[in-house]
């Protein structure tokens, strides 16, 4: 009978540990490759994120993180704390400004500069 807790117990906790694991995808505004490396090595080198993989023609990360260690809302503010706008939140004037010129997402000479057409994604932070 105790043996039979045992495996039971052995074959629960890695389901246990696998569920806390989620894939999502956040849409987080940014216009080049600086900005992909950025995201994805600073989402990766976050404890709680497994796996980042960020999109420049749609804007799209993907995201396979653990929440036992981190929540959705921790990472959409994590993401502006790095400087980059999600739809759920802002980054700080102070964030944005760290950014390198080309980076800068919410001016929209330079999303036009980098071939696109788009706005950025929260529009009421739009630099003309």
């Amino acid at each position: 009978m105790k043996l039979n807790i045992l495996l039971s117990l052995l074959f629960l906790f890695p389901i246990i540990s696998i569920s806390q694991t989620k894939s999502t995808v956040i849409i987080v505004d940014g216009v080049c490759m600086m900005c992909e490396n950025r995201i994805e090595k600073k989402s990766i080198d976050k404890k709680g994120i497994k796996l980042a993989d960020w999109s420049l023609e749609n804007r799209t990360l993907k995201l396979v993180y653990n929440e036992k260690h981190i929540s959705i809302n921790e990472i959409h503010k994590f993401l502006a704390s790095i400087g980059h706008d999600t739809k759920k939140e802002i980054a700080s004037d102070q964030a944005y400004s760290l950014l390198d010129p080309c980076c800068k997402y919410r001016d929209l000479q330079v999303i036009k500069d980098h071939g696109l057409e788009r706005e950025p994604i929260n529009f009421d932070n739009k630099k003309e």
